[in-house]
C-alpha cells in the first residue's frame, strides 16, 4: 500500500483541526431553519455553565467519531477529487450531525429571557459557518481559523467554554 503524500497528510491534518474547531463551537441546522432559543428559569451563570458543558461533551463525541471516520478511509488513495469528496463526507457525516445536535441542545436549554438574544446571535453565527462548510468544505478547512466568527460570537456573549473549544 502506498503511503499518503506529505501534502495529503497536511490536508488531512488541516481537516482534523478544522473539524475539531467546528465541533467545539456548537452548530446549526439547514438554512431553511431558524434557531429558536427557548427561555427558562436558569440564571445566566447557570445557563453558561450548562451550555459550555454541552460544547465540551459534543466536542468529545465529535473527536471520537472523527477519528473513526478518518481511520475508515485511511487506505484510500487521494487525488484532488477524492479529497474534495472526503471533505464533503466529513462535513455531512461527522461535522453536521454533531453541530446540529449541539445547537439544538443549547437552544432548548432554557436561556434567561434577558440573555436569549445573545444566545441566538451565537447559535446563528455557528449555523452560518456550518452552512459555509456545507457549501464549500475545502474553503473552510483551508482557513486559518475556520470558525473564527463563531469563536468571536461565543466570546462576545460570554460562552467562553464554547469559544475555547474552537481554538
Amino acid at each position: 500500500m502506498r503511503e499518503a503524500s506529505p501534502r495529503i497528510r497536511g490536508l488531512v491534518g488541516m481537516v482534523a483541526l478544522a473539524a475539531a474547531i467546528l465541533l467545539a463551537a456548537g452548530c446549526g441546522s439547514s438554512s431553511d431553519d431558524e434557531v429558536a432559543v427557548q427561555t427558562g428559569s436558569l440564571s445566566k451563570a447557570a445557563f453558561i455553565k450548562k451550555a459550555d458543558a454541552i460544547c465540551q461533551t459534543v466536542r468529545t463525541e465529535f473527536t471520537n467519531d472523527y477519528i473513526k471516520f478518518v481511520k475508515s478511509r485511511k487506505a484510500k488513495k487521494y487525488d484532488s477529487q477524492s479529497t474534495e469528496d472526503f471533505l464533503g463526507e466529513l462535513v455531512e457525516l461527522v461535522i453536521e450531525p454533531h453541530f446540529e445536535n449541539e445547537i439544538q441542545q443549547i437552544a432548548e436549554l432554557g436561556a434567561p429571557q434577558s440573555y436569549s438574544t445573545e444566545v441566538k446571535l451565537y447559535l446563528d453565527t455557528v449555523e452560518g459557518e456550518l452552512e459555509l462548510a456545507q457549501e464549500d468544505p475545502i474553503k473552510v478547512t483551508g482557513a486559518t481559523t475556520p470558525f473564527g466568527k463563531a469563536k468571536a460570537a461565543a466570546e462576545k456573549v460570554g460562552l467562553n467554554g464554547c469559544a475555547e473549544s474552537l481554538t
